[in-house]
């Protein structure tokens, strides 16, 4: 079974957008990955360019005598599945009443919540957006899964909030994006896009 561990945690906390904070940098350790035989260390660090968690460097330690780290071994190191994994459990999430929750208590909230109305699944449509961004998880099929909609309907969802002028500049150029190549997958399959429930897939 993976293990996770968090070393070396920055103590500066960068605002990423929408409530969602994270810190400047950790590393993460990996531990029990299969076929890996060793930890997988990396440190990521948030890119305000890029506007997502992001390896800075990865390194495998073998656990002892009987192994050892080959080029092959490097290739089936799925370092984006450690750098959300980690970024899951660093995140914090300003709630619009002014408290901080992670991650998962943040998605078991919303989950429980079943009488937000139409401008509050707004509101959430664009902090799952922005975490998912930060992550690098599919924004859009994180509103779909917690928000139980189709990826059409989410994609129209932060359209309208982009309309409205609930995202920034940079969130508002992504989401036009989504917006085209939503609509050209819809007019090649010559039909709407159905839901996916698949649920959030952070782990190794």
């Amino acid at each position: 079974m993976p293990a996770l561990s968090l070393q070396d945690v920055d103590a500066e906390i960068v605002d990423a957008g929408d409530g969602v904070r994270v810190p400047k940098a950790w590393v993460a350790v990996a531990t029990g990955i299969p076929g890996v035989p060793g930890g997988v260390s990396a440190r990521v660090v948030y890119d305000p360019t890029l506007r997502r968690a992001v390896a800075e460097w990865v390194r495998i330690d073998r656990t002892g005598p009987g192994e050892e780290v080959t080029t092959t071994l490097l290739r089936d190191v799925r370092v984006q599945a450690v750098v959300q994994w980690s970024t899951a459990r660093v995140l914090r999430v300003q709630t619009d009443h002014g408290d901080s929750e992670g991650y998962g208590a943040y998605i078991a909230r919303l989950r429980s919540e079943t009488d937000r109305s139409e401008e509050e699944n707004l509101h959430e449509a664009v902090r799952l957006y922005r975490i998912g961004s930060v992550i690098n998880h599919g924004p859009l099929k994180l509103v779909s899964e917690e928000l139980g909609v189709s990826v059409s309907t989410a994609t129209r969802m932060m359209n309208r909030a982009r309309v409205a002028g609930l995202v920034d500049e940079a969130t508002s150029r992504d989401v036009v994006t989504d917006l085209r190549e939503q609509q050209l997958r819809e007019r090649e399959a010559g039909l709407g896009a159905g839901p996916h429930s698949s649920g959030p897939s952070i782990g190794i």
